[in-house]
């Protein structure tokens, strides 16, 4: 084991990489809503919001449209294998997210989604990670908080440390959460 350098989440194993989430992804801010366009050419895409983005999952019963310029849509597209991460709502929702399949052709995500491209590690696995408790901790100890709703940066949520075993490793501990995760949602739907 060694120190991971994170005070908040002690020691690691020796041979795992720990660096920020900046070193292993690039993030992407979503469309702003209320844009005036008029007089403007514009086509209308599916957009997803935080609604949109549960803890895990993606709930797609409703997504909204919105008009954009054709030359906005490149930079707001949503990729296969994006993590989609919520910028806030209340402290349980901060930094919830999902790995965007491309369920939804030509889609965007509005300014409250984040969309992060992992580079060097798999979605999943940074999905997995930016959903464990330590990084949840992260999220609300660098959060803004009002009245019972906290909003994360692009800024913080780049700083925030990841966890990051040999590629074998990850495939073989995902696989692991991924048989726990059903066992509990078949507990769950049995109760």
């Amino acid at each position: 084991m060694k120190d991971s350098g994170v005070e908040w989440l002690g020691e690691v194993p020796a041979h795992w990489v720990v660096r920020r989430l900046k070193h292993s992804a690039s993030l992407q801010s979503g469309i702003p809503k209320g844009k005036d366009l008029t007089g403007k050419v514009t086509i209308e895409v599916p957009m997803l919001r935080v609604a949109n983005v549960q803890d895990g999952y993606l709930n797609l019963s409703e997504v909204d449209l919105i008009k954009i310029e054709p030359s906005e849509f490149e930079r707001y597209a949503l990729k296969y294998g994006d993590v989609l991460m919520n910028e806030g709502g209340d402290n349980d929702k901060l930094g919830r997210g999902a790995v965007w399949k491309s369920e939804i052709t030509s889609c965007i995500h509005q300014n409250h989604v984040f969309a992060i491209r992992p580079a060097e590690i798999e979605p999943e696995w940074l999905d997995l990670v930016t959903r464990a408790s330590y990084a949840k901790y992260h999220f609300y100890r660098v959060a803004k908080q009002s009245t019972n709703l906290a909003s994360i940066s692009s800024t913080n949520i780049k700083e925030t440390p990841l966890v990051i075993p040999p590629k074998q490793e990850r495939k073989q501990i995902s696989l692991h959460i991924d048989e726990q995760l059903k066992k509990f949602d078949l507990l769950e739907k049995n109760a």
